[in-house]
């Protein structure tokens, strides 16, 4: 915004001015805003369209007396606050997006021995578009399946912005075809042309596509054109094609025409070099022990996101208090609610181990179904602690059990929540599963 007191200095000679209709002055002028855009060039911002209209043919006087006082015939724009708040906010949404784009580049993706193969891979089709398709990135939650598919897009958008590109995850991806089940033929058509169109096309965590067979027909045809026109198409995925359960086997078979690479969990080195970088980037200047530093890459590195939610933990716990210094006992108290030694090896499966035993039942027949009441209600709560503990949305753990819906699983939970409320001594049985899964 420009200077306020020269901008007082505008509008006294303004207010002064015989040109300048008083009403026009007093409704409008005196309360706009002026903001300086860059040297020499404004805008006046007031409150309505009818304001602008009115002040619109002034433009000119205020133009002379800014030239009086910077020696320069300025640029002026007028606008009005709704149009100017819409426009400020779209200038942010997209710096964000650059900065949120850069964040996810391949220049601050950190590879070692876990996943070169696919970091190398993600490069290779960025090189040469279509030779290697479809890329197919499998491996759990947490290890940078994502960060790469977005790597992958920020790289042709940046280095080749004529070739089109598309990044979707398959929840989204799923909504949008519904949607256009909906409307009908011509919108099913649309979106099909909308897909075919692109050059590169990135669908993240496939999985969650499972016995949506409606989807998996349009997925199909998209699919077929891709391999047709020799353009590049990239899944992301928790397992191998042919461990997924839930899809034609066409589809299948295409997931596995191109190259097939893993992301496995972080071996030690990596995960503390993940460590040493988010401690810079986050602008933590204290001097981390080594301890600390080899503790958190020990116990977390299976998930890049905890290594990163714990060193923004410990940011916070430094900055709200100046004099602290890290070390493992302070890791410890940091940590006291959730021990830092066990939260790295936290997952689904562990849950579903630990609740198994618990009731008596095998283990697979949480995935299965089976619906004795034991096997539901052992379901339904490991179901709960996976969201409670894990915070999984309710779409991934219905695929994690099974391929179920998110209305199955969500319901599962409800009931779980429901009887905690009624029932003292099932909840203090949770508590203790909860604390068993966290401790063991």
């Amino acid at each position: 915004m420009i200077d306020i007191d020269i901008w007082e200095k505008i509008k006294e000679k303004l207010s002064q001015d015989s040109k300048i209709n008083q009403e026009v002055y007093n409704s409008y002028i005196s309360k706009a805003s002026f903001i300086e855009n860059k040297k020499n060039d404004y805008t006046l911002v007031v409150k309505s369209s009818l304001g602008a209209r009115l002040v619109e043919k002034y433009l000119q006087n205020i133009g002379e007396i800014i030239k009086k006082i910077t020696n320069q015939l300025p640029q002026i724009d007028i606008t009005t606050i709704d149009k100017f708040k819409k426009k400020e906010k779209i200038i942010k949404e997209i710096e964000e997006k650059k900065s949120n784009d850069f964040e996810f580049s391949f220049e601050h993706f950190i590879h070692g021995p876990s996943n070169v193969l696919a970091f190398k891979a993600a490069h290779s089709i960025v090189e040469k578009p279509g030779e290697w398709s479809p890329l197919f990135i499998y491996g759990d939650s947490g290890l940078g399946k994502t960060h790469l598919l977005k790597a992958i897009v920020y790289e042709i958008e940046n280095k080749k912005p004529d070739l089109k590109v598309k990044y979707i995850s398959s929840e989204e991806f799923a909504s949008q075809v519904v949607d256009a089940l909906q409307k009908g033929l011509d919108s099913i058509e649309t979106l099909k042309k909308d897909f075919i169109s692109y050059d590169f096309l990135l669908i993240d965590d496939i999985q969650f596509l499972a016995k949506k067979e409606k989807t998996n027909e349009i997925l199909f045809t998209i699919f077929n054109n891709f391999l047709e026109n020799k353009k590049q198409l990239v899944f992301s995925s928790d397992k191998l094609p042919d461990n997924l359960n839930g899809f034609d086997v066409r589809l299948i078979t295409r997931f596995n025409l191109g190259l097939t690479t893993p992301i496995k969990p972080l071996d030690f080195h990596t995960a503390l070099y993940i460590v040493d970088n988010e401690f810079k980037l986050q602008g933590i200047t204290q001097k981390i022990p080594e301890e600390v530093r080899s503790h958190i890459a020990k116990f977390y590195a299976n998930d890049v996101r905890k290594i990163k939610g714990c060193i923004r933990k410990i940011n916070f716990w430094i900055m709200t208090n100046e004099n602290a210094v890290l070390d493992l006992d302070l890791l410890n108290e940091i940590f006291k609610d959730m021990p830092i030694t066990n939260l790295g090896i936290l997952n689904v499966k562990k849950i579903k181990e630990i609740v198994a035993e618990k009731y008596g039942i095998p283990f697979k027949t949480l995935d299965g179904k089976v619906r004795t009441s034991v096997i539901v209600n052992a379901r339904h709560i490991a179901m709960y602690l996976t969201r409670e503990i894990l915070g999984h949305s309710l779409t991934a753990i219905g695929s994690e059990f099974g391929g179920r819906d998110h209305t199955t699983v969500m319901s599962g939970i409800q009931k779980v929540e429901k009887t905690i409320l009624t029932d003292k001594n099932f909840k203090n049985q949770i508590e203790g599963l909860k604390n068993l899964v966290i401790s063991k």
